[in-house]
């Protein structure tokens, strides 16, 4: 039961497939016309990932009451406009923020990047589906061999 439902995951990824696609296209569209876009100082690689970075004040940096640990928490802050601007354009549920210090900046300076978020499509399932398509090809192709081998035939 569970590899016949295994094979409707197919549809999942498909489905996914096009959401992606979606994206994309939404991305693209919102860096060349949207003001918004060009005021967050968001950009955007060949993957589309949404990408910016986020510079801390010195009254961050060089206070000892603020520590190292908090600086993140200060940036998802800092993040608000950008967070509120994806959730307008509806993708908020589809992509992930990762932040990442800048070794160059000494921590002063996040590179924040928004990854869509693939939910069901891995390097796992796409192996398995080969494997999966390669067997079933060699059974369809092997068929009347394997009927006189087991003596069915």
């Amino acid at each position: 039961m569970w590899n016949i439902l295994a094979i409707f995951r197919i549809f999942k990824v498909l489905k996914e497939l096009r959401i992606y696609s979606q994206y994309r296209s939404t991305v693209k569209e919102e860096s060349m016309n949207s003001p918004f876009w060009t005021r967050l100082r968001l950009r955007y690689d060949w993957l589309r990932r949404i990408y910016t970075v986020v510079n801390l004040p010195p009254e961050v940096t060089m206070s000892r009451e603020f520590p190292v640990d908090a600086r993140p928490a200060y940036v998802f802050e800092e993040l608000k406009g950008v967070n509120d601007y994806l959730t307008k354009l509806n993708l908020q549920e589809i992509i992930t923020p990762v932040l990442k210090p800048l070794p160059e900046a000494n921590g002063d300076s996040y590179l924040v990047v928004y990854y869509f978020f693939f939910r069901y499509l891995s390097w796992i399932w796409i192996f398995r589906f080969l494997l999966e398509v390669v067997g079933i090809t060699l059974l369809v192709v092997n068929w009347n061999f394997l009927i006189s081998y087991f003596g069915f035939g």
